[in-house]
């Protein structure tokens, strides 16, 4: 795997390990509800989902970073093999959010866009990058 899959691949795990406190401790805060698009109102129902979300979110990207290190210490099927299916799930799995997007669920059309973005972009490079 070459290092711009690489290097893509492991921004992906930053981005969801960062998003992991906001989503699973910290959605009870104004800034971290607009940063969600998650309507205040909604928080105390939203929070039975969020929580399990962000530790998925959270093990999934520490699935990417342990596949890094088996790829550079020696373990190549083994690291390719788990960040390529970490890209792959953070990939189908982010663009449920454009998806919930389409069909009403966030407060604004076009609110998931961000995060879609952010959830699925780098890990898409990853994975086309690691083809050559």
């Amino acid at each position: 795997m070459n290092a711009v899959a690489q290097l893509f691949a492991l921004l992906e795990a930053l981005i969801y390990i960062s998003v992991f406190p906001l989503e699973a401790f910290l959605l009870h805060r104004p800034a971290v509800q607009k940063f969600l698009s998650t309507p205040a109102g909604n928080v105390p129902a939203v929070m039975m989902w969020a929580i399990p979300v962000g530790f998925r979110n959270l093990l999934i990207a520490l699935g990417v970073i342990a596949g890094l290190v088996a790829l550079n210490t020696g373990n190549e099927v083994v690291g390719r093999t788990l960040v390529t299916y970490c890209c792959a799930y953070m990939v189908l799995g982010g663009s449920t959010m454009a998806l919930a997007d389409a069909l009403g669920h966030y407060p604004k059309r076009g609110d998931s866009i961000p995060g879609t973005l952010a959830a699925t972009v780098p890990a898409l490079i990853a994975l086309v990058a690691s083809a050559f």
